[in-house]
């Protein structure tokens, strides 16, 4: 009886490298878009080019780090300022849908680093790195 073989792993392995073959495009397309949203040398919020030496990156509840420009750092201020129940600025932009915008982009980032850290996107990069 020890002599038998576990047909199904075998099988699973071949059902999953049948996949990454058939979805190969899909998964680079996948792959940039999780690491290009973290990217250290553009702007997380607008995609400016950055000089990280001048561009420290914001400290937030996410695991990575993210790194703004200057002006989307002052926004992001502004925003925090005002979901924390301080009085915002006069800037007639600050209204409703600019919260929404950032809570909408900080919703965006979230869901991304979740599957960042999943283990499937952690199994794909090992496939795709072999």
């Amino acid at each position: 009886m020890s002599k038998v073989l576990n047909i199904s792993n075998r099988l699973e392995d071949k059902k999953r490298k049948q996949q990454l073959e058939t979805h190969q495009e899909k998964m680079e397309t996948l792959q940039r878009v999780v690491r290009c949203s973290s990217c250290h040398f553009k702007c997380a919020m607008c995609g400016y080019h950055l000089n990280t030496a001048e561009s420290p990156p914001v400290q937030s509840f996410f695991p990575s780090k993210l790194y703004l420009c200057e002006s989307c750092l002052a926004e992001y201020k502004e925003y925090m300022e005002i979901i924390s129940g301080k009085e915002g600025s006069d800037i007639f932009w600050h209204n409703r849908e600019w919260v929404e915008l950032w809570s909408a982009w900080f919703d965006f980032q979230q869901a991304i680093n979740k599957f960042k850290y999943s283990a499937e996107f952690e199994q794909l990069l090992e496939e795709l790195d072999n």
